[in-house]
């Protein structure tokens, strides 16, 4: 054999080398291989679930943007609903007060006219009593105290149909 190559001494490592390999495979590829599949399998699972976990809270956050804009009308229309009752409690209040304030300015009125009468019947009754003593002095004290009272009389029917015209 030319540079001691023995070919028995090659065929037996090269199945020395197959049995390794053969050997490995099965002891070593195989079993890291079903870890990766199991490892790549769970990682797969959980991108499921965050897809799914994503488009649910898509959902949930299209969902609660809706309430909230629903509750914004509500508050809105709530609150127009408020303006509306504050507004007609303020007009009735203010009716209120304008009508009160015009039965006071009518009864002040209806005083004022009273008044105004018992300033004018006194007036007259001072007035005639003036007169009565006047018309007294001008006749003489001897006349009769009925005829007094006629003339006193007259002159008060002349005096309010003056006064009144």
């Amino acid at each position: 054999m030319p540079l001691n190559i023995d070919i028995v001494q090659i065929l037996l490592h090269m199945l020395n080398f197959v049995i390794l390999a053969g050997g490995l495979t099965l002891l070593l590829f195989k079993p890291v291989e079903k870890f990766l599949n199991e490892r790549k399998a769970h990682y797969e699972e959980l991108e499921k679930k965050i897809a799914l976990e994503t488009e649910e809270n898509v959902r949930l956050n299209e969902e609660y943007s809706n309430k909230l804009t629903g509750a914004e009308e509500t508050i809105a229309r709530m609150q127009a609903e408020a303006d509306k009752k504050t507004a007609q409690a303020a007009k009735e209040t203010l009716d209120a007060a304008n009508e009160k304030a015009r039965s006071i300015i009518a009864a002040a009125e209806e005083e004022a006219e009273q008044r105004r009468k018992q300033i004018l019947d006194s007036a007259q009754t001072e007035i005639g009593e003036l007169v009565i003593e006047a018309t007294q002095k001008l006749i003489g004290a001897n006349e009769a105290p009925e005829q007094s009272k006629r003339l006193y009389d007259e002159f008060l029917k002349q005096a309010k149909t003056s006064g009144h015209k």
